[in-house]
Parts: C-alpha cells; sequence; structure tokens
C-alpha cells in the first residue's frame, strides 16, 4: 500500500513538473532574440541629472550593438507629461525600455502593458509591484540613511529640521523620506517620548514648481526662526535653498543637506554654504540600464527571467564634501560631455 501511495505522488510530481515547463514556455517565452535591438530610454526630465543617464545610455548603446531613441521630458518631475508619454507609446515600438517612472502607483498599469510585448527596466526610480524585470540605481533607503548621518553631524547637538521633497507618488523620494524620518526621529524614551533630538518640522511638496518651493520654505523659515537644518531630497532644491537663505539673511546660520551633483549644488558645497551632498551616479544607471536591456534583449525568450522577478541592480552614493568637490567636479565634466536631444 505504502509503495502504490508513493508511485501516486511521484507521477504526481512528474505531472506537476511537466506542467509548470509547459506553461513556463507559452505564458513566459517572450520575443524572439535580436542581434541589434531597438530601446526606449524615457527620463523625468531634461536637466545634468537626467542628461548624464541619457549619456551612459548612449555610451552603453554603442558598446552593446544596440539603436538607442531617447526620449526626454522638458520638465522635470512632469508626471502628467510622462503619462502622455506612456500611453502613446505601443508596447511594438521597441525591443526594450527603459523608464523612471515618476509616479509609480499611475504608471504601473502602463508599464505592464510595455511588458506584454518588450523588457521592461526601471531606472532611477522604481515602480516595485509593475511587472519591470529589473530596477536599476540607488537604494534610497540607504542614500536617505546616509541623509540622515550628514544631518546628524552637520548639528550634532539635534534641532529642527525642514524637508524638501518634489513628490510623494515617486517611489525614490518615499524611500529616502522614509529612512532619513525613521534615521532621525529613532525609538521612544522610557517616557513615551521621542527618543531623538531631531524634530522633523515640516515635509515641503513642491512639485517640481520652483516658486512653490521658495514660497513654502520662506514661510517654514518665518514660522520656526531656530530651524536648523534643511533637507533638499531632490537634484534641484540645493539652489532654491541657498536663495531663500540668501534672502532671509540666513545663509549659513542654517545647515543645508542635499542630492545630487548641480553646478550650484556643488558651488553650494564648495564655499561651504552646503554641508554636503549625497551624490548618485546618474551615467552609470543609463548605462547598467540599457546594457542589462540589450542582454536580455539578444537572448532567446526562455533565458529571460520570469515576469514579476524582483531583481535589482544597486549602483552605490557618496558624500561630497568642500574638500572632494574639484576631483568630483573634473570625473562629472568627463562623463557630461554634449547635450543628448530628445528624439
Amino acid at each position: 500500500m505504502a509503495s502504490k501511495n508513493r508511485q501516486v505522488w511521484i507521477g504526481a510530481l512528474l505531472i506537476a513538473a511537466l506542467g509548470v515547463a509547459w506553461y513556463r514556455s507559452q505564458v513566459y517565452s517572450g520575443p524572439p532574440p535580436k542581434d541589434r535591438p531597438q530601446l526606449i530610454l524615457m527620463t523625468g526630465g531634461s536637466s545634468p541629472y537626467w542628461q548624464l543617464i541619457a549619456n551612459g545610455a548612449e555610451a552603453s548603446a554603442k558598446a552593446n550593438n544596440a539603436d538607442l531613441e531617447v526620449k526626454l521630458l522638458e520638465n522635470d518631475e512632469d508626471v502628467e507629461g510622462q503619462i502622455k508619454l506612456l500611453a502613446k507609446m505601443e508596447a511594438t515600438e521597441a525591443d526594450g525600455v527603459a523608464l523612471s517612472p515618476l509616479d509609480a502607483q499611475q504608471q504601473t498599469r502602463f508599464i505592464n502593458e510595455l511588458a506584454g510585448d518588450s523588457v521592461v527596466v526601471t531606472v532611477d526610480s522604481d515602480a516595485p509591484l509593475s511587472n519591470r524585470l529589473c530596477y536599476i540605481g540607488a537604494s534610497n533607503y540607504a542614500a536617505g540613511s546616509m541623509c540622515a548621518e550628514l544631518v546628524e553631524q552637520a548639528i550634532p547637538a539635534g534641532g529642527k529640521v525642514a524637508v524638501l521633497v518634489a513628490n510623494l507618488t515617486k517611489n525614490n523620494v518615499l524611500e529616502r523620506k522614509q529612512a532619513l524620518e525613521e534615521s532621525l526621529q529613532g525609538g521612544e524614551s522610557d517616557t513615551g517620548d521621542t527618543a531623538s533630538n531631531f524634530q522633523i518640522v515640516a515635509v515641503l511638496q513642491d512639485e517640481g514648481d520652483l516658486a512653490r518651493c521658495t514660497e513654502q520654505l520662506t514661510e517654514t523659515l518665518t514660522e520656526h526662526d531656530d530651524l536648523a537644518c534643511i533637507v533638499g531630497l531632490n537634484s534641484y532644491h540645493a539652489a532654491q535653498i541657498l536663495k531663500v537663505l540668501e534672502a532671509q539673511q540666513a545663509l549659513d546660520k542654517v545647515k543645508v543637506i542635499s542630492f545630487d551633483t548641480e553646478d550650484a549644488t556643488l558651488e553650494g558645497v564648495e564655499q561651504g554654504h552646503i554641508y554636503a551632498t549625497v551624490a548618485q551616479d546618474p551615467y552609470q544607471y543609463g548605462y547598467e540600464a540599457v546594457r542589462w536591456l540589450a542582454d536580455n534583449c539578444q537572448r532567446s525568450g526562455n533565458q529571460l527571467p520570469l515576469v514579476g522577478t524582483r531583481s535589482t541592480v544597486h549602483i552605490s552614493t557618496q558624500a561630497i564634501r568642500a574638500e572632494d568637490v574639484q576631483k568630483f567636479r573634473e570625473q562629472y565634466q568627463k562623463l557630461l560631455g554634449e547635450p543628448v536631444d530628445s528624439k
């Protein structure tokens, strides 16, 4: 009887294995391999940060035998503009697509439609619930933790902190903000009060609108005249923060921590107006995104990862202080090169 049951179980397992193999071949067979795949990169703007991603992508396309079309959003952080571009795209337009989703929740549907016929990766910011095959960029939670460490170094006695964000729809900003809050505000003391000496008094959301950013920060400085530190979590924030502080005659009275390495940001760090900035490697993001796309498009469909597989390529960030600026700027200029036009 035991032997018969064992045979039944073995038979059932064999049938199940055959079923999985058949389902894999039917559902996940994917497109045939392409010797020279057609790829698309869709950015989240056209500022120097996005130009570096595009430059890295174009260099990678040449190195990896692929044709690349770059779609640069005219305005940074333009969620509606990016959604319109995505809605117009046909899955058959390209063999592979790399994009930086500005609103993961709204755009997951479009990403899934593209992923039906194309290899899709996310770059710089993720849409983790979509059918993208890979995310390429920083660990934004780790970058947010690094930002918190810089705040602690800049104001070791603690104090009030204001945080600037473009929006609360983009996955990378959400992760940075979460890590910053958890690292700075810590747990609770025995009395139930927050144990940390750091208090985040405002999270200012500007949707990429510079006038709104200026207005909100000015109001916050008026309301909290003892503000100790301002943290900008997007690349354009540093320049706006310095303009507001100068107008309020508070330059160097309030410590500043920023993200990315635009010219105004590096100048602010070099002059000591910005304590430090968290530098990403956007050129490498673009390079790795296209390399990954080309590699997967040049494989047969059965070699592709399963749809829904959670894969990431994390590229490290670094803190740039005044003494690091000259060397970093030299490396940065070599990579920036000529601007990439949207095609």
